[in-house]
């Protein structure tokens, strides 16, 4: 019998030889909060509240989009992340994206990861503070071409919760 191993330092000699081809292969597990990406959602007790963080996500990445004026297309190009899983992002609250999109966003806009991912809905989370401060961001952003000067205050008021609340 024939024993396979694949060791970290393949496996990222391998990413990094094709980068363009998606690997999925994310951070370890034990990075993670949960293995609730790995869940069908409707195995997820709490899916209201992943729906609804999964929409302040997509508000969030649009309005740091607009913030940074880069259209889907320049940020998807930017991140490394395809276009039309960016427009999935921002309006379909119920897509579900996958860990490498959340990693390569949340390494372009230099956000915490760990955040984004519970954001994203990607791990499950039962911070409470983060879905009450997700849902009062989302609630208070209206989507206008140019941020205004309180969208502006919303938005730099959010990142800075997830910087430095979620580490």
């Amino acid at each position: 019998m024939m024993e396979m191993l694949i060791s970290r330092d393949w496996l990222r000699r391998k990413i990094e030889s094709d980068p363009d081809t998606d690997h999925d292969a994310g951070w370890p597990l034990e990075a993670i909060d949960n293995i609730g990406m790995f869940l069908p959602s409707e195995l997820v007790s709490d899916a209201g509240n992943v729906v609804e963080m999964k929409h302040a996500f997509g508000v969030f990445i649009r309005q740091l989009r607009r913030r940074d004026q880069l259209s889907v297309e320049t940020l998807g190009a930017k991140a490394r992340v395809e276009a039309a899983e960016i427009r999935l992002i921002e309006r379909d609250p119920n897509y579900k994206p996958r860990p490498r999109t959340v990693h390569q966003l949340a390494e372009f806009f230099r956000m915490p990861p760990r955040a984004l991912m519970k954001l994203s809905g990607a791990t499950v989370t039962r911070d409470e503070v983060l879905q009450e401060e997700a849902q009062k961001f989302a609630a208070k952003s209206d989507d206008l071409s140019k941020l205004s000067k309180h969208e502006q205050q919303v938005l730099d008021s959010f990142v800075k919760f997830l910087v430095l609340g979620q580490k």
